[in-house]
């Protein structure tokens, strides 16, 4: 879980640092909102998995935390959005060649 953490952060503060230089960072900031949403969906739900019983408890805010990420995901669409991004900018694909 730490490491998808640490990984969303770096990404993130690449792609900040790249703004504050002025440099284009289309690819950075892609990268940076797919890793993050990806893992906050993951930690959300092995913070769940890890509670047992009680972690779908609406007691604890863990629960909340997760519905949360989850429909952020949905709602958004974020992750499949962003890694087609990605994927264009990588392969050098324009909207119409990879949709």
């Amino acid at each position: 879980m730490e490491s998808e953490l640490q990984a969303a952060r770096l990404l993130t503060w690449r792609a900040a640092k790249m703004m504050d230089h002025g440099k284009p960072n289309n690819l950075e900031a892609s990268m940076a909102k797919a890793k993050a949403g990806s893992a906050v969906t993951k930690i959300t739900q092995k913070g769940v998995e890890l509670l047992g019983a009680r972690g779908y408890s609406q007691k604890l805010l863990v629960e909340k935390w997760m519905r949360d990420a989850k429909i952020n995901d949905i709602y958004e669409g974020t992750q499949q959005i962003n890694q087609l991004i990605v994927a264009r900018r990588i392969l050098d694909y324009t909207s119409s060649m990879l949709r």
